[in-house]
């Protein structure tokens, strides 16, 4: 019994120090070999199902090093560097294969009917492949993942996709998108018919919804006497529409002033150019090209073609600042729609609209007490240095307080520090605060406390220490100063 137990033991602790040897993947060396000569064959015997997994996971297979050629699938590799958690780097190689396999995928695609989306896109060309590379990846059925092996520092994954049977997945939901694509087509068309523009706008959005994963495809169909090509029908019909459509401001030019919010809201006019009827429902966006403000990005027109929106807080100081309002056709595809249906509506070319901002800028007034030794400085150091940063962002400056957004504070006084061997030293305090009128609100303070100058004299150590304050300000509290006024 003894003797069991011991067996027992002895194959027990052998067991952990080859497990030991698996997990960190060392290769047989000459202490190992010397572990297995302290035990008798008859206890090697029972870890033979240990010897085999140790030799298969050591083991690089053969599609490491050679890619594998089967002519009936597609073949996905990942490899990654083996960092990081576990199951971070093993995803991270899952995804390099199936990326393998969409890019794959990719090269088959019909060419031509790429390459006439990419050229409406321009310089969005390659964000368009990579959303359709995404979604191709998003929808891929039926893949098998054949492999792992690491080793090397690297994490290696092998899948593959069954070529004939990635085609008849895809043959089916082409087949379906196909038949919901058309009906959605066919009731745009209708409503077409009927003069409902932003309706027909809005099922022609959804045809393409319907048909995007299938966007290379040119989708011969049955429709009315004849046969069309669904994909190029839906794209063209979007943009004879959106080429109907005429956006136009009601109010072009505006008054505004820094900080402040608009007044009257940005409007536009839409309306439908072959009736000349006012266009209902129809989706616009709004976005500065010049200058920048808290602005309501999106709107609808109402029922009298009327799209408007407001700006809460005009923030860029440029004295002249643009708005344009534009189509919205992303914003006709819901906020779940998938990063390759925005691509799409980018490819399309809307009516805009230009707002015209006559921008007046905040009117600062300077109230200052800057002192050496108890008398006021002749020539201030620190108003000169405040006032040029200002101007130069579009601020102006008034000596009425009835006329002032702003109120700058600055006081400051050089104290004595003292006299050594000839040096003098002066200590300068100095608090500054910027107080809107508007609100009564302190929107900045800052404040500075024993700056030293030393020198041969009281006034030129004073100066020193006004130096020493001017370079924070301009490092630190001018910019602070900038931001505090324009928020």
């Amino acid at each position: 019994m003894s003797g069991a137990q011991g067996t027992d033991h002895d194959c027990t602790q052998f067991s952990l120090i080859v497990l030991k040897i698996i997990k960190h993947q060392f290769i047989f060396t000459q202490s190992f070999l010397l572990t297995l000569s302290y035990f008798p064959m008859k206890k090697l015997i029972l870890l033979i199902p240990l010897f085999s997994l140790l030799f298969a996971r050591g083991d690089k297979p053969s599609w490491v090093d050679k890619r594998p050629n089967n002519p009936g699938y597609y073949h996905g590799l990942g490899v990654v560097p083996v960092t990081g958690a576990t199951q971070e780097y093993t995803q991270r190689a899952k995804d390099a294969a199936l990326n393998d396999i969409a890019q794959q995928i990719m090269v088959s695609i019909d060419a031509s009917q790429m390459s006439k989306i990419s050229e409406k896109l321009g310089d969005l060309k390659e964000e368009f492949e990579s959303a359709v590379r995404t979604s191709t990846k998003a929808d891929l059925e039926g893949v098998e993942a054949v492999d792992t092996w690491e080793g090397d520092g690297q994490y290696w994954v092998y899948h593959r996709l069954n070529i004939e049977e990635y085609k008849r997945i895809q043959a089916e939901k082409l087949r379906k998108a196909t038949a919901l694509g058309l009906d959605f087509y066919s009731k745009a068309k209708s409503a077409e018919k009927n003069n409902s523009l932003s309706d027909a706008l809005q099922l022609y959005v959804q045809a393409l919804s319907a048909v995007e994963k299938f966007i290379n495809e040119t989708m011969e169909v049955q429709y009315g006497a004849g046969k069309i090509f669904l994909t190029n029908e839906i794209f063209s019909s979007i943009q004879s529409l959106l080429n109907q459509v005429e956006l136009k401001a009601k109010n072009p030019k505006i008054d505004a002033q820094v900080g402040k919010p608009l007044r009257t809201p940005l409007e536009v006019i839409v309306t439908n150019t072959a009736t000349t009827q006012p266009v209902p429902n129809f989706p616009v966006k709004y976005a500065f090209i010049r200058g920048s403000g808290d602005i309501v990005p999106n709107s609808k027109s109402d029922k009298s073609g009327i799209a408007a929106t407001q700006i809460a807080k005009v923030i860029g100081t440029e004295k002249l600042q643009l708005v344009k309002a534009e189509a919205n056709v992303a914003g006709m595809m819901g906020e779940n729609a998938s990063p390759l249906l925005v691509m799409l509506a980018k490819s399309f070319t809307g009516p805009d609209a230009r707002f015209t901002m006559n921008v007046v800028s905040l009117t600062i007034m300077f109230e200052t007490e800057e002192m050496l030794l108890g008398n006021k400085l002749k020539l201030p150091r620190i108003e000169p240095l405040l006032k040029n940063s200002l101007s130069s962002s579009g601020f102006t400056f008034v000596d009425d307080p009835a006329k002032a957004n702003m109120v700058v504070s600055i006081k400051s006084n050089g104290r004595d520090g003292g006299e050594y061997q000839g040096l003098y030293s002066v200590y300068v305090d100095a608090n500054i605060s910027v107080l809107d009128l508007n609100s009564g609100e302190e929107v900045y303070k800052t404040s500075f406390n024993n700056v030293k100058g030393v020198s041969i004299n009281y006034d030129k150590a004073g100066m020193k220490a006004y130096d020493e304050i001017a370079v924070s300000l301009q490092k630190k509290v001018i910019p602070k100063i900038l931001e505090s006024l324009k928020k």
